[in-house]
Protein backbone atom coordinates (compact mmCIF):
# COMPACT_ATOMS: atom_id res chain seq x y z
CA UNK A 1 0.00 0.00 0.00
CA UNK A 2 1.33 3.38 -1.01
CA UNK A 3 1.89 6.06 1.43
CA UNK A 4 -1.25 7.82 0.30
CA UNK A 5 -3.91 4.83 0.90
CA UNK A 6 -1.72 3.91 4.45
CA UNK A 7 -2.70 7.51 5.04
CA UNK A 8 -6.38 7.39 4.41
CA UNK A 9 -6.78 4.24 6.15
CA UNK A 10 -5.62 6.12 8.91
CA UNK A 11 -7.72 8.92 8.49
CA UNK A 12 -10.15 7.58 11.10
CA UNK A 13 -7.92 7.15 13.55
CA UNK A 14 -6.48 10.63 12.58
CA UNK A 15 -9.59 12.70 12.98
CA UNK A 16 -10.67 11.53 16.41
CA UNK A 17 -7.28 12.57 18.21
CA UNK A 18 -7.88 15.94 16.09
CA UNK A 19 -5.50 15.90 13.36
CA UNK A 20 -6.43 16.56 9.84
CA UNK A 21 -5.02 13.56 7.64
CA UNK A 22 -4.01 15.85 4.95
CA UNK A 23 -1.42 17.52 7.11
CA UNK A 24 0.41 14.15 8.03
CA UNK A 25 3.56 13.03 6.47
CA UNK A 26 4.45 9.18 6.56
CA UNK A 27 7.46 10.45 8.57
CA UNK A 28 4.64 11.58 11.59
CA UNK A 29 4.13 8.28 11.66
CA UNK A 30 7.43 6.59 11.79
CA UNK A 31 8.59 4.76 15.16
CA UNK A 32 11.88 6.48 15.25
CA UNK A 33 10.37 10.13 15.26
CA UNK A 34 11.97 12.37 17.89
CA UNK A 35 14.94 9.96 18.30
CA UNK A 36 18.63 10.94 18.21
CA UNK A 37 20.07 10.84 14.75
CA UNK A 38 22.97 9.43 15.92
CA UNK A 39 20.89 6.24 16.62
CA UNK A 40 20.79 5.58 13.05
CA UNK A 41 24.54 7.12 11.92
CA UNK A 42 27.25 6.53 14.49
CA UNK A 43 25.52 4.16 16.93
CA UNK A 44 24.31 1.98 14.34
CA UNK A 45 27.64 1.64 12.87
CA UNK A 46 29.92 1.48 16.10
CA UNK A 47 27.34 -0.89 18.02
CA UNK A 48 25.99 -4.58 16.97
CA UNK A 49 23.69 -4.90 19.56
CA UNK A 50 22.38 -1.22 19.53
CA UNK A 51 22.32 -1.87 15.42
CA UNK A 52 20.03 -4.55 16.30
CA UNK A 53 17.53 -2.98 18.16
CA UNK A 54 17.25 -0.51 15.60
CA UNK A 55 16.63 -3.20 13.32
CA UNK A 56 13.79 -4.55 15.55
CA UNK A 57 12.05 -1.08 16.08
CA UNK A 58 12.10 -0.48 11.76
CA UNK A 59 10.70 -4.11 11.34
CA UNK A 60 8.05 -2.97 13.67
CA UNK A 61 6.96 0.15 12.33
CA UNK A 62 4.18 1.26 10.38
CA UNK A 63 5.80 3.38 7.60
CA UNK A 64 8.75 1.02 7.26
CA UNK A 65 7.95 0.38 3.39
CA UNK A 66 7.98 4.29 2.87
CA UNK A 67 10.84 4.70 5.07
CA UNK A 68 13.14 2.27 2.98
CA UNK A 69 11.66 3.60 -0.36
CA UNK A 70 12.39 7.36 0.54
CA UNK A 71 16.27 6.43 1.20
CA UNK A 72 16.36 4.35 -2.49
CA UNK A 73 14.70 7.78 -4.28
CA UNK A 74 16.49 10.07 -2.47
CA UNK A 75 19.82 8.84 -2.03
CA UNK A 76 19.53 7.88 1.44
CA UNK A 77 22.46 7.67 3.82
CA UNK A 78 21.82 5.79 7.06
CA UNK A 79 19.30 3.20 8.42
CA UNK A 80 15.82 3.69 6.71
CA UNK A 81 13.57 1.03 6.88
CA UNK A 82 15.58 -1.28 8.64
CA UNK A 83 18.41 -0.98 5.92
CA UNK A 84 21.77 1.46 6.12
CA UNK A 85 22.11 2.86 2.65
CA UNK A 86 25.23 4.54 1.20
CA UNK A 87 23.74 6.88 -1.33
CA UNK A 88 20.45 4.62 -1.68
CA UNK A 89 22.33 1.72 -2.11
CA UNK A 90 22.33 -0.75 0.23
CA UNK A 91 25.62 -0.85 2.49
CA UNK A 92 26.72 -4.36 2.85
CA UNK A 93 29.49 -3.67 5.34
CA UNK A 94 26.99 -2.31 7.74
CA UNK A 95 24.73 -4.93 7.48
CA UNK A 96 26.35 -7.62 8.17
CA UNK A 97 25.69 -8.17 11.41
CA UNK A 98 21.73 -8.91 9.77
CA UNK A 99 20.73 -12.92 10.56
CA UNK A 100 19.42 -14.55 6.98
CA UNK A 101 16.27 -14.15 8.98
CA UNK A 102 15.92 -10.53 9.42
CA UNK A 103 16.96 -10.17 6.30
CA UNK A 104 14.16 -12.49 5.17
CA UNK A 105 11.78 -10.42 7.45
CA UNK A 106 12.80 -6.79 6.08
CA UNK A 107 12.08 -8.52 2.62
CA UNK A 108 8.78 -9.52 3.36
CA UNK A 109 7.72 -5.91 4.73
CA UNK A 110 9.28 -4.13 1.68
CA UNK A 111 7.29 -6.33 -0.97
CA UNK A 112 4.53 -5.71 -2.47
CA UNK A 113 2.76 -8.68 -1.56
Amino acid sequence: MGSGGFLLAMSGILEQRGISPEEVQWEDLALCRGLPTSFFFETYEEDKISARYVDEMCLSCPVMKQCAMAAKENSGFGVWGGIYWNSARVDKYRNAHKTPETWERIKERLSDG
